[in-house]
C-alpha cells in the first residue's frame, strides 16, 4: 500500500472504498461468473466430445475451435455491434422475417460484454481441458461403463473430475484476462477495475484512487497466478496414467452425431466465423473517405512496435532461460518466476507504473539540462511495457524447447572444449529454431492486440492498428474500425494456424497431445 501512499490522503482511500469500490466489485463479480459459466460450458462439453466421440468433422472441429483466439476481445465488440445495431446485417434480416417491430436485446451492455468475452476466451478452457481428456487412461471409462454408468454419467462421475484441475487452470487463465480486459468493456460502457482506473486517472485526473485500484487489481491478479500455478501442477500430477496410449472413441449414430457437430461448432462460428463476415460485410460500404495510405502507416507502426518487443523479449527469454539451465539456483529460479508474472499484470496498471517513474526522470533531466530525449511518450518506452509484459511468452518457448535438450549434448560439447557461451551459439540455437520462432510470434502477435498499455504510452501521432480500431469504434466509425480490426486478426492468424499444423502433424503421427 506504499504505492498508494505516495498519492492518497486518508480520506481519499475511504471515499474510493466506500462508493466505488462496491458497485466496481459488484460488476466485476457478475461479469466473470458470467464469463466462467459460458467458457467452461464452451470449452468443456466440446473437449470431451471431440475426446471420447468419433463423428463427421471431428479433426477439422478440434483445432478450427482455437481459432477465436485469434479475434481480440474489442473487435468482436465492434464486429456485433455493428451487425445487432437497428440498421446492421442480423437486426435487419430479423425484422424482415419477424416483423418491423422485432427488437433485439441491446448487446452493449453487461450481459453483452459477458457473450462477448466468452467467445474469445473460450479456447483456454477448451484446450486444457482436451489435453486433460487426451490424457486419461482408458481404463477408466471403461471401468465407468462396466459399473452401469451411461456416457453422460461416466463422463460427470469420472470425465469431469479427473479433468477439475486443467479445467480450473483454464479458468484461472479466462479471469486474468477478464480482469485485464479494457477495449470491449470500455466500448461496451461496462465499468470494472480496469475501465475506473483508466477514467479515474485520465478523465478524473485523480492519481490516488487509481492508484488504490490499481493496487487492488494487482493483489487479485497475483492470487490468480498463485491458483492458476497450483491447479496446473495438480492437472499434470493426475492426467499422467493415460500417456503414450491412444485414445479410443465411440462413433456416434447420424442424429447424434449431427448434434454434437452443430454444437461444437457453434463456438467456432460465432467466436471466428461471423465476426469475420460482419468485418467484410462492413468493408462493402468502405468509400474514398479511407485513407489507406495511413491505413499502411499504422500497420508499419504495430510491425516496428511488434518486432522491436519480439526481439528484445527473445534476447531476454534466451539469456534467462539459459541461465537457468546452467545455474538452477534459488535466485535465479526467482527471477525466472518474477518475469513469468509480468503476463498478469493488466496493461492499464502497466501503463501507470511504468509512466509515473518515467516522468520522473525527465523532469530530472530537464532540470538537471542534460539534454536527452524525453522518455514519456517514447518508443523506448513502449517497448519496455510490451517487454514486462509479453517476455513470460517467449520464455516459456524457449524453456520448454530447452527441456527438450538433453545435458548429454551440453557434457559432449563441453569434453570437445567449447565454452558455455560457445555451446549455446553453435549447439542450442541452431536446436531451438522452432521455440525461438514461435516465442517470436507469440510477442508480435500480443503487440499487435495490445491496447490499453498503447493507448497512454505511445508517441505522440504514432497510432498503431489496435488504438486506430478503438478510436474509430468509441466515434461510432465502426465501418473505418473494420480496416484496422482485419488487419489485427490476419497477423494474429498466423501463429494459431502454426500451432493447428503442429497439432495436426502429432495427430498424424499418433503421438498424444
Amino acid at each position: 500500500m506504499a504505492f498508494v501512499g505516495a498519492y492518497a490522503s486518508p480520506g481519499v482511500l475511504q471515499h474510493v472504498l466506500s462508493t466505488t469500490l462496491p458497485s466496481l466489485l459488484g460488476q466485476t463479480v457478475l461479469l466473470t461468473v458470467g464469463v466462467m459459466l459460458l467458457t467452461s460450458t464452451m470449452g468443456v462439453l466440446p473437449a470431451w466430445w471431440i475426446s471420447t466421440h468419433d463423428f463427421p468433422g471431428r479433426r477439422w472441429i478440434e483445432w478450427l475451435l482455437i481459432l477465436p483466439l485469434a479475434m481480440p476481445s474489442y473487435v468482436i465488440a465492434y464486429a456485433y455491434t455493428d451487425a445487432l445495431q437497428y440498421s446492421g446485417f442480423i437486426a435487419s434480416h430479423l425484422r424482415m422475417v419477424f416483423g418491423s417491430q422485432f427488437r433485439i436485446p441491446e448487446i452493449r451492455s453487461l450481459s453483452g460484454a459477458i457473450v462477448v468475452l466468452a467467445l474469445v476466451l473460450y479456447p483456454y478452457v477448451y484446450l486444457m481441458a482436451r489435453a486433460s481428456f487426451l490424457a486419461r487412461s482408458p481404463s477408466l471409462m471403461d471401468a465407468a461403463r462396466s459399473l452401469g454408468h451411461s456416457a453422460t454419467g461416466a463422463f460427470l462421475r469420472v470425465g469431469l473430475p479427473v479433468a477439475r484441475p486443467a479445467w480450473v487452470a483454464g479458468l484461472a487463465l479466462v479471469l486474468m484476462e477478464t480482469l485485464s480486459e479494457f477495449g470491449a468493456l470500455s466500448y461496451f460502457g461496462v465499468q470494472t477495475f480496469t475501465t475506473a482506473i483508466f477514467n479515474t486517472w485520465l478523465n478524473l485526473g485523480d492519481r490516488a484512487s487509481a492508484a488504490l485500484l490499481s493496487v487492488l487489481l494487482l493483489v487479485i491478479m497475483f492470487g490468480l497466478i498463485v491458483a492458476e500455478g497450483r491447479a496446473r501442477g495438480r492437472a499434470q500430477f493426475y492426467t499422467q496414467s493415460g500417456k503414450g496410449q491412444a485414445p479410443l472413441r465411440s462413433r456416434l449414430k447420424p442424429l447424434q452425431a449431427g448434434v454434437v457437430m452443430v454444437l461444437c461448432a457453434l463456438p467456432f462460428v460465432l467466436g471466428f466465423v461471423l465476426p469475420v463476415l460482419f468485418l467484410l460485410l462492413l468493408l462493402q460500404h468502405v468509400d474514398t473517405s479511407i485513407d489507406w495510405a495511413r491505413s499502411v502507416q499504422w500497420a508499419k507502426h504495430s510491425a516496428i512496435l511488434g518486432f522491436s518487443a519480439a526481439v528484445v523479449s527473445l534476447m531476454l527469454a534466451v539469456f534467462l532461460a539459459y541461465l537457468k539451465r546452467q545455474q538452477p539456483v534459488a535466485w535465479i529460479q526467482a527471477v525466472h518466476r518474477l518475469v513469468s508474472l509480468g503476463y498478469g499484470v493488466p496493461g492499464a496498471i502497466l501503463a501507470i507504473a511504468i509512466l509515473l517513474p518515467l516522468a520522473f526522470v525527465d523532469r530530472l533531466t530537464f532540470e538537471m539540462g542534460w539534454g536527452l530525449p524525453a522518455l514519456t511518450g517514447s518508443v523506448v518506452a513502449l517497448v519496455y511495457a510490451y517487454n514486462v509484459r509479453f517476455t513470460s511468452a517467449a520464455l516459456q518457448a524457449v524453456d520448454a524447447g530447452l527441456g527438450q535438450i538433453t545435458r548429454h549434448i551440453d557434457e559432449s560439447a563441453r569434453v570437445l572444449g567449447r565454452t558455455a557461451r560457445q555451446v549455446l551459439w553453435q549447439v542450442h540455437l541452431p536446436i531451438l529454431k522452432g521455440p525461438l520462432a514461435t516465442g517470436v510470434l507469440l510477442v508480435l502477435v500480443d503487440v499487435v492486440k495490445e491496447l490499453p498499455a498503447t493507448l497512454v504510452l505511445r508517441p505522440f501521432d504514432f497510432d498503431t492498428l489496435a488504438v486506430k480500431a478503438y478510436q474509430f469504434a468509441a466515434d461510432e466509425r465502426l465501418t473505418e474500425a473494420a480496416v484496422p480490426s482485419l488487419l489485427i486478426v490476419l497477423v494474429a492468424l498466423v501463429p494459431i494456424l502454426l500451432l493447428m499444423r503442429q497439432g495436426a502433424q502429432q495427430q498424424q503421427s499418433g503421438t498424444p497431445h
